[in-house]
């Protein structure tokens, strides 16, 4: 099994299926993907070199056939494939905002932010579920992106909060929850899709529509701590009226779990921070929780479990770990709990999959000239984006294996030549951090390993010398 393929594999792999009307359009999406493979921060005019193909390629996004979801769908479905073969597969959800400020003249694009400026930003929200297949010791392998959905806020500003009834006939944005879980579908016989998010996934309606599909869980951090509920699965669940409502809540609940045990958990570097291991006390129970009285005059039951994660002895000058978690994944002693916890410390590669998307693509850099053209290029470069993070992700999962069994030969090759070593003998973890360097990876004992960015770097200087050294081997003519 190839860990990285070469740039015109993958680009026939994800986007030969497309459909954009015309066969010919189809295979411009290969060309225009296999460029992006091998120059991911490149404009398209960097990316193309020619002026032909950098014109095909504005052709391509100017197509009223070429969509977000006609570019994204054939990763979809080779996603979902590949999820279908495993026993578990999280879905991770999260919400990302596409800042296009630097580019006012681009039409069809609309407001975003959050507080007091909730408005001020210019731009494009990106919806992802990024599908991961859980491993041992805290590890993942990235599978790719289940489902994804683009939208602009063009309309008016609303002047006043809309009602419950109006938030349900009209529809809001935090639909974009259920409707990922509704795309995505129920699980294969056999596997099992968990639907995880941070506390703006903490929706009742979500944890409704999860427990409707056959093998599809969910796991949410939890932010309404004040909403009723009960320790245990309640006996009757039926709904009740709002003067049978129970006095406790969900803040009371966790407060009076019992505790489990201990357990390291792993906390992924972030805002300048370092990863860390955090010692942690684990506590967990089932639990009843009920949906909002302010949507009806009843109140309906969901039997779930609870996990309390809290950290003790953090280092000085860091806020201790503290994560309240919701699931209907049974927990009956420590080592379900500790497996809920490690599922959930996961959610970071979702916000890895978005730095690859801003750094390493530079989506927020593409300037075209409206938002419909914008789509099916942020499209192609999430697709592009899931491969930057698996260069990084998968190649850590086997390091000893031979590079050349998992990596394009002629990229093998090149790279031992350089380095005067047997291509047959350099090892994943070997070729990685060599490929690393040439991205400016220093690879000193304290440095660790290296990352995506690198590695991109790196990648995009191989794939230069090695296309130098392919040239040279060939014949000349006269």
């Amino acid at each position: 099994m190839s860990v990285v393929l070469s740039a015109g594999q993958w680009a026939a792999e994800q986007f030969a299926g497309v459909e954009l009307g015309d066969k010919r359009r189809a295979n411009r999406a290969v060309k225009v993907a296999q460029a992006m493979a091998s120059d991911p921060s490149g404009s398209i005019p960097q990316q193309n070199k020619q002026w032909s193909s950098t014109k095909g390629a504005y052709r391509l996004f100017d197509a009223e056939q070429a969509t977000f979801d006609a570019m994204i769908n054939p990763h979809w479905l080779l996603t979902r494939s590949a999820c279908s073969e495993c026993a578990v597969v999280l879905m991770i959800q999260d919400t990302t905002q596409l800042d296009y400020r630097s580019h006012p003249g681009c039409q069809g694009l609309g407001r975003f932010g959050s507080g007091r400026r909730r408005h001020s930003g210019l731009g494009m929200l990106l919806h992802n579920v990024l599908a991961i297949e859980p491993l041992a010791d805290g590890q993942a392998r990235v599978l790719g992106l289940a489902w994804n959905k683009l939208w602009a806020r063009t309309g008016p500003v609303a002047q006043k909060r809309r009602t419950c009834k109006q938030l349900v006939e009209q529809g809001s944005e935090s639909d974009r929850w259920m409707q990922a879980a509704r795309a995505i579908g129920a699980a294969a016989p056999g596997s099992r899709f968990v639907h995880v998010g941070d506390r703006e996934a903490d929706i009742f309606r979500l944890y409704q529509c999860c427990q409707s599909l056959c093998n599809v869980s969910f796991l949410v951090r939890v932010t309404q701590l004040n909403r009723a509920a009960v320790a245990g699965h309640a006996s009757d669940r039926r709904s009740i009226k709002a003067s049978d409502r129970p006095q406790t809540t969900l803040k009371q609940v966790a407060c009076s779990l019992p505790e489990l045990g201990g357990k390291q958990i792993w906390i992924a570097p972030r805002s300048g921070r370092p990863g860390r291991w955090a010692k942690c006390l684990i506590s967990g129970e089932a639990a009843t929780i009920y949906s909002p009285w302010k949507h009806s005059r009843s109140g309906n039951p969901l039997c779930c479990w609870a996990v309390v994660v809290r950290e003790v002895d953090a280092p000085e000058g860091i806020e201790p770990l503290e994560w309240i978690l919701l699931s209907d994944e049974p927990v009956d002693d420590l080592e379900d709990a500790v497996r809920l916890s490690s599922w959930y410390a996961l959610r970071w590669m979702v916000e890895q999959f978005h730095q690859c998307l801003k750094s390493g693509c530079k989506v927020e850099s593409r300037q075209l000239e409206h938002a419909d053209r914008l789509a099916p290029l942020i499209g192609m470069l999430c697709v592009l984006a899931v491969r930057l993070l698996q260069l990084k992700n998968d190649t850590r999962l086997m390091p000893q294996a031979a590079a050349i069994n998992h990596v394009p030969g002629e990229s093998v090759q090149t790279l031992a030549r350089m380095l005067k070593v047997a291509a047959e003998t350099m090892t994943l973890r070997q070729f990685t951090h060599q490929l690393a360097k040439l991205g400016g990876f220093v690879g000193r004992k304290s440095d660790g390993e290296p990352g995506w960015l690198t590695l991109c770097r790196g990648w995009h200087e191989l794939e230069i010398i090695t296309f130098g050294f392919c040239l040279a081997q060939e014949p000349r003519s006269g």
